[in-house]
């Protein structure tokens, strides 16, 4: 189960990146199926499977022949994590999503539209009223990417503040941060 020597590190090194390369384009290929790009991720899907089956053979060669090993488990597992993890990360650098935040705060004296806009953001502000009351509720629009500034800047204000966000699909006029009209 602990046995260690040079072709346990080899297989766990070809395991841990073969494994990770799968997870990554399984991460890309469901990101560019959402978008709608049906013969992209035809192409995508066909490698992703041709990675899987290689790494299946290469796991169960693997166990044949050395038995089951804890370094083939623990590269396995690290392979598949750090595949998750730069799908994410590479996701949100390829992302060019648009987000409508809603930003519903409770307090009338603090003015987080104020600052926001010092940031660069446009904010449109509703009135409402909510079971404890009147509230504020402010929408903007942004790139995906800026989503997590946002968030600072407002939690730095108000962090009693409730966000909401969704995606946007086929948007058009008005003023969107960071992106040049």
């Amino acid at each position: 189960m602990f046995n260690f020597d040079l072709h346990i590190l080899i297989w766990s090194l070809i395991i841990f990146a073969a494994l990770l390369l799968q997870v990554l384009t399984g991460t890309v290929r469901v990101i560019v199926m959402v978008k709608g790009n049906k013969l992209l991720t035809s192409i995508i899907g066909f490698f992703e499977a041709a990675i899987a089956i290689i790494v299946a053979i290469a796991v169960i060669s693997s166990a044949v022949k050395e038995g089951i090993n804890f370094f083939t488990i623990l590269s396995y597992a690290l392979g598949f994590a750090l595949g998750l993890f730069l799908g994410m990360f590479i996701s949100n650098k390829i992302s060019r999503d648009m987000l409508s935040i809603n930003i519903i705060t409770r307090s009338s004296e603090i003015n987080i539209e104020d600052k926001l806009r010092e940031c660069g953001f446009g904010v449109t502000r509703y009135s409402g009223s909510g079971r404890d009351g009147d509230l504020k509720v402010l929408n903007i629009i942004c790139k995906k990417n800026n989503f997590e500034k946002l968030k600072s800047i407002v939690e730095q204000i108000d962090p009693k503040a409730m966000l909401a966000s969704h995606t946007l699909e086929g948007l058009s006029g008005g003023f969107i941060y960071d992106i040049r009209k």
